[in-house]
């Protein structure tokens, strides 16, 4: 009789261990399943405004040519809930400055600014990263020297009509013109001219036309074949030093 209620006994305590186990796999099975959703939080960090690697410019002064700001998505997406992740920066040149200046849903919006240049063009990258995913993004930051270049281009917009185009690396602070000497030419001879370009105070481009259909070049010897252009000349603006970039 005692020895059946020993194994009774047993029995119980092999079955509340049993039952302890089950429990306990339960446990670590949650605990496996918990891991799972928490891995597939997604993670955005991209450019709000710009797409690769953006390039901002400036002008010798500091004063921004093309974008204003630099806006970054940078959030956690976890089921339909998604999480601002404030970006961090990991690389900046010494003549610049990153400061935020708007946080909404999303994205953060970032004002780049840099110190007067008084020496020649520099160039660097400005590197975020979002610290939970490290991913990373880099913006290209340009600054000009002195010197405002003008690039002279011409092109037909149909046949005997040039357009000739001068185009700044940013805007005048002045009225300014430029006269281009260029040669119009053809089998039968040429025409010597000078294009006279106009680029009005805050623009960086002007524009010059000439139309040679009707003349005599073309008449007697057919269409225009091409236009040989010479170093120019500028006047009506002396804050910046100009200097021409040849093309052809």
């Amino acid at each position: 009789m005692k020895k059946i209620s020993m194994l009774f006994i047993i029995g119980i305590a092999l079955y509340g261990c049993e039952g302890n186990i089950l429990n306990v796999l339960d446990n670590n099975e949650e605990v496996v399943n918990t891991i799972t959703r928490v891995t597939d939080i997604d993670y955005t960090f991209s450019g709000a405004n710009f797409s690769g690697t953006a390039t901002f410019d400036y002008n010798y002064a500091g004063e921004n040519q093309t974008r204003q700001n630099c806006a970054l998505y940078s959030y956690t997406t976890f089921g339909n809930v998604n999480t601002n992740i404030t970006p961090e920066v990991i690389n900046l040149p010494s003549w610049c400055t990153v400061s935020l200046i708007n946080e909404s849903t999303l994205y953060f919006v970032y004002k780049i600014g840099v110190s007067q240049n008084n020496s020649s063009e520099r160039s660097g990258y400005i590197t975020f990263k979002q610290p939970e995913s490290n991913k990373t993004v880099s913006v290209k930051v340009v600054q000009y020297d002195h010197y405002n270049r003008i690039a002279i281009s011409v092109k037909e917009l149909y046949s005997n009509h040039p357009v000739f185009t001068a185009t700044t690396t940013y805007p005048v602070k002045k009225d300014i013109s430029c006269r281009i000497p260029y040669e119009a030419y053809n089998d039968g001879g040429k025409y010597d001219g000078n294009a006279s370009i106009t680029i009005p105070k805050g623009e960086t481009k002007g524009t010059y036309e000439m139309d040679y259909n009707g003349s005599p070049l073309v008449d007697y010897h057919g269409d225009i074949k091409g236009y040989k252009l010479y170093e120019g000349t500028t006047t009506g603006d002396d804050i910046y030093t100009y200097s021409f970039v040849r093309y052809w």
